[in-house]
């Protein structure tokens, strides 16, 4: 999570593929977070996202993620995984689920609020959720948290999971790659 307003006084390891204390892909997975973009304030919104830039680029020769906006088409299919972090389940290593479909998706301006019943939990908060595509995995979003909308008697009811996408999410990732070399 970016603490945003703090005036630049904080500072974040991103270790890639974190298990066990130690990146999964060996010595050198690892980077300090120099500076993030994204949508300060935000919480639980179709806007509940951001990009780090790390002092170390780890893409060339990691790989990284593509993104794409959500479509329609894709409700109801299961083709979506998300990974969490270390915490959520246990102390040292990620979570992970695949399986899931989104069942809704509202719009909210640039942003989508995209619903699923994943397994998520607090831990998982700017997660990637993705599927795989031929040239590899694309990003449809970040989990964002959940909703609860009471109906009347439990008619009507939704108590959904929420991952933040859309072409906010698009907009953000442009600007990382456009701006950050």
């Amino acid at each position: 999570m970016v603490p945003w307003g703090s005036g630049g006084n904080w500072k974040a390891l991103f270790v890639a593929g974190y298990y066990d204390g130690k990146p999964a892909s060996g010595p050198g997975g690892q980077s300090w977070v120099t500076n993030a973009h994204g949508y300060a304030g935000n919480s639980v919104t179709a806007h509940d996202m951001a990009v780090m830039r790390l002092q170390d680029p780890l893409g060339s020769w990691l790989g990284y993620f593509g993104f794409r906006g959500y479509d329609d088409h894709w409700e109801g299919g299961s083709y979506w995984h998300l990974v969490g972090y270390p915490t959520a389940i246990t102390a040292e290593r990620p979570s992970w689920q695949g399986g899931i479909h989104v069942i809704d998706d509202d719009e909210d301006g640039d942003g989508q609020e995209l619903e699923h019943h994943g397994d998520d939990t607090g831990g998982d908060s700017g997660g990637p959720f993705f599927g795989f595509w031929d040239d590899g995995p694309y990003m449809i979003g970040t989990v964002s948290g959940y909703e609860e909308i009471g109906g009347f008697l439990g008619i009507g009811s939704e108590d959904n999971n929420i991952v933040a996408g859309g072409p906010a999410l698009n907009g953000i990732c442009n600007y990382a790659r456009q701006n950050w070399p």
